[in-house]
């Protein structure tokens, strides 16, 4: 494949270098996928980790610092160090998003990674093992898909009326429910199921596209929804390809922080104008005070 932007062009040798890294972390899974092979451990917060996402992990760090020995990384099986939160450069990995379903041996799973710059995402790919498909952008230049060789922009199709909307069980799908369904009921939709994955961007590709609204609930308090790995890449492609993900005071989210949490839910919507309508049907339910974006320092 060659360049997707004309070289020398801002970030077009950041995004060839997040496309191989996950193109060679997708190619360090695929073998524990297909095999069954990969060993799987607990850590500490008692989520799953396997061999596959160490594989991914290292080969993802190892090509990013060869190519850019000044830039931080954070990734959440390790390269955590705190020294990353004065670089204005932070590339922020998942090396296998969807651990749990990768263990049960469906193919729900991505390799994401974004480069930040100044708190904000500017280089995104998902890529997806199984089938090779990459999600890939770059802020204010667009968002395309990529298979092989080819490559075309990707455009998220505005939400269908009503929005069929889910949520999940990892984003306080089944703690929010009452929220979720008066929500539901001003915006006319059907009672949103409630997902055993996150959000991953290719959920909003016409190929196997089943929703125009995912609801990431936030905490009563100011804990975290997720990590900034989970949320960093999604966040740029979504955007750059014409729809909403921000939280639910309709901010965008902050990275590199020195809490890695997101605070204040992920919502993510197919288009700007459906958007604007469910942050109205949640207006009465959410708190008036928004939770800080910097979330809860841990060392304070």
């Amino acid at each position: 494949m060659g360049h997707i932007l004309q070289p020398g062009t801002p970030y077009d040798r950041e995004l060839a270098v997040a496309i191989e890294a996950a193109r060679g972390a997708s190619a360090a899974i695929l073998p524990f996928y297909e095999q069954r092979t990969a060993e799987t451990y607990t850590k500490g917060d008692g989520s799953p980790v396997t061999d596959a996402d160490l594989a991914s992990d290292a080969f993802i760090q190892q090509t990013i610092h060869a190519a850019f020995p000044d830039d931080a990384i954070l990734t959440e099986e390790g390269a955590k160090d705190l020294a990353r939160v004065d670089n204005p450069r932070c590339w922020i990995a998942d090396p296998l998003d969807g651990t749990a379903q990768f263990v049960a041996g469906t193919d729900r799973f991505e390799v994401l990674i974004a480069l930040i710059e100044n708190g904000r995402p500017v280089v995104a790919v998902s890529a997806h093992p199984p089938s090779g498909l990459i999600h890939a952008a770059v802020a204010g230049a667009g968002a395309w898909t990529i298979l092989g060789d080819e490559v075309k922009p990707f455009s998220i199709t505005p939400s269908q009326e009503p929005p069929r909307i889910v949520s999940s069980k990892w984003y306080r799908g089944r703690e929010g429910r009452d929220q979720i369904l008066a929500a539901a009921a001003r915006l006319g939709a059907s009672e949103p199921p409630i997902m055993e994955i996150g959000f991953q961007p290719r959920a909003f590709d016409d190929v196997v596209r089943t929703y125009d609204v995912f609801l990431g609930l936030w905490p009563d308090n100011q804990a975290s929804i997720a990590q900034e790995w989970d949320v960093a890449a999604s966040d740029l492609i979504v955007n750059e390809a014409g729809g909403r993900l921000t939280d639910f005071w309709g901010r965008p989210h902050q990275y590199n922080k020195r809490d890695t949490g997101v605070v204040g839910g992920l919502l993510a919507v197919a288009d700007p104008e459906t958007h604007r309508r469910v942050l109205d049907a949640f207006a009465p339910i959410r708190p008036d005070d928004a939770p800080a974006l910097a979330g809860v320092d841990p060392e304070a």
